[in-house]
């Protein structure tokens, strides 16, 4: 049987959607802190407030503008809908970062798994950390697609790796 991404019979409640943007949105708030991630999407922390608390869901450009400040924001709610959001290109200059995290990631994996078992609260812990890498890796094997199907891509490289 091949494996496919099933998609909702019915279409998702607007409370649902709300609810998991929440869900991103505190995650993301809580990683870099409420006014940083409100600043790297041009927004108030009013508006965040807004979309944590369910008093709003923010208009479509702002939801979609949560993944300049991190890809993994609207996770959730793309789950709800059976679909992955992964940047279409890498950048250069990232790899090296994503080594770095890949090989703590290890470690931390390693350390959970001291004890002969990983419980729950390492399972979420390990999960934060996964999270953004999962969106690198994809995107690293996207551009390799990108490749070998004869497409073109152009890595924008900002600054220099030592």
């Amino acid at each position: 049987m091949r494996d496919r991404n099933v998609l909702p019979n019915a279409p998702i409640t607007k409370q649902r959607v709300s609810g998991a943007l929440a869900a991103g949105w505190a995650r993301c708030a809580a990683a870099m802190g409420k006014g940083a991630f409100a600043d790297k999407i041009e927004v108030t922390t009013r508006t965040i407030d807004n979309a944590l608390t369910g008093t709003t869901v923010p208009e479509l450009h702002t939801a979609f503008n949560s993944l300049l400040a991190d890809p993994t924001a609207l996770d959730e709610v793309a789950a709800l809908y059976g679909v992955t959001i992964t940047p279409s290109t890498s950048r250069a200059d990232d790899d090296m970062r994503t080594a770095a995290k890949l090989a703590h990631l290890a470690g931390k994996i390693i350390e959970a798994l001291d004890d002969g078992r990983r419980d729950h609260r390492e399972t979420l812990a390990l999960a934060k950390d996964c999270r953004p890498l999962v969106k690198a890796l994809s995107a690293l094997v996207a551009e390799a697609d990108a490749i070998k199907n004869g497409g073109v891509v152009d890595l924008p490289v900002r600054g220099k790796v030592a």
